[in-house]
């Protein structure tokens, strides 16, 4: 694909995440890196873009078409952020908004863009640090309060760059296939097995044929600590909310004396994770609802919830998130959290563990589910079943916090054992 056909479909994939749609759903089925690379980017800089352009327009930005308030965006962002020369970022842009049937407002694109990119240092330092680091103030208010200002700037900072493509393999065999192949890889920092490589097509092709798994580090080690818990011993095990699957496929590698059941409400989600599993010694895979499941109580020595959730630790990969998401939505979320939660409770085993995770940092999707206690169970320090190296901080309920950092999505973990009948 060209670079003005990638440009095109950019603005028209932006176009309807603006009306919506999720980004990860519509680059999962474009193959271009260069308009996954755009749309990522314009939807990391939104609140940044928007302040610099909009001095510049006769109207304000969200009265303009949305292909042109797109075309804009990506012409800034790629002027200033991804290293296109501005003369040809400003002339490119004035080509898309042509080519997507609004030529009448090349003269705008042309003339906002040449201005903006030339005042644009000038702009940047009277914009609020909210825009500045394309941030909403409500929630960098929330990450400064919940991690400090140093670690909340830092976290902030790492939701900007692209995140690279990690892989786990689930035989050694299949490892040396992909290094034997010429694909030099470079080790995870603080989880063993997984490995990126500047070559990420390489690692996608071989998930694609089953020698790995792409995986995100934060992902991989909530699915360590349910195997780290139960140990050596076999066991009945079962993952709700599943989907994709690799965690239960990990889960399968790494122990394989699990007995494991997987378990999604959404039939074509489920489906996902019978292929993430095919081959594995998984007992089955089941599609039905994980806050009524159609399962035995008490008939698990381990659960594993990891919730569907707010999503702010994985910001990098979700950039939209930041834009749609209220604090006033974290109330349906935290509900729907504490049916599956009751739901998972019921099926651990006296003596048996379960693992809450989500992939938000935020307190009540969390560390608030578990402040009061649940009867019956006891918590325990999560901090200890994870490696040594990674980037934790403690959180309330003996729960622990991965801050979203340059070498993994944020996660937030509980583990809490079954102590009585």
């Amino acid at each position: 694909m060209s670079d003005s056909a990638d440009r095109r479909t950019a603005v028209r994939h932006l176009v309807r995440i603006e009306s919506g749609a999720w980004a990860g759903r519509l680059l999962a089925a474009d193959p271009s890196p260069g308009v996954r690379a755009r749309v990522l980017a314009v939807l990391r800089w939104q609140g940044m873009l928007d302040g610099v352009l909009e001095p510049w327009t006769r109207r304000p930005l969200a009265r303009l078409d949305p292909e042109v308030r797109a075309v804009l965006r990506l012409g800034l962002v790629e002027a200033t952020r991804l290293g296109v020369p501005a003369p040809v970022a400003v002339d490119a842009a004035v080509r898309t908004v042509r080519s997507v049937g609004l030529g009448s407002a090349s003269g705008l694109v042309n003339a906002v863009l040449r201005r903006a990119v030339a005042g644009f240092d000038s702009q940047l330092e009277r914009l609020s640090e909210a825009d500045r680091t394309a941030f909403p103030e409500w929630l960098a208010a929330r990450w400064r309060t919940l991690f400090g200002e140093t670690a909340a700037r830092a976290a902030m900072q790492s939701t900007l760059e692209p995140a690279p493509v990690w892989a786990w393999f689930p035989t050694p065999a299949a490892r040396r296939s992909v290094e034997g192949s010429g694909v030099a890889l470079r080790p995870h920092p603080w989880v063993d097995d997984l490995a990126t490589s500047s070559n990420a097509g390489a690692l996608v092709a071989a998930a694609r044929d089953g020698r790995a798994y792409v995986q995100d580090p934060a992902s991989a080690v909530v699915a360590d600590v349910v195997a780290i818990v139960l140990g050596d011993r076999p066991g009945r095990v079962v993952d709700l909310c599943a989907a994709p699957g690799g965690k239960a496929w990990r889960l399968v590698t790494r122990a394989p004396g699990l007995d494991v059941v997987a378990l999604d409400r959404h039939l074509g989600r489920a489906r996902l994770v019978v292929t993430a599993l095919s081959g594995a010694a998984a007992r089955g895979v089941v599609t039905a609802d994980s806050g009524q499941p159609p399962l035995r109580d008490r008939a698990f020595d381990g659960v594993l919830l990891d919730a569907p959730c707010s999503g702010t630790g994985t910001l990098r990969r979700h950039p939209e998130i930041k834009w749609r998401l209220r604090a006033s939505d974290l109330a349906e979320l935290v509900e729907a959290q504490h049916r599956l939660l009751d739901a998972a409770c019921a099926l651990v085993v006296p003596g048996g563990t379960l693992v809450y995770a989500t992939c938000s940092v935020e307190p009540e999707e969390n560390e608030d589910h578990f402040r009061s206690g649940r009867r019956g169970f006891e918590p325990v320090d999560a901090r200890r079943l994870l490696p040594p190296a990674c980037p934790a901080i403690a959180a309330g309920a003996s729960g622990v916090r991965i801050p979203p950092n340059a070498e993994s999505d944020g996660f937030t973990v509980h583990v809490l054992r079954r102590t009585t009948g």
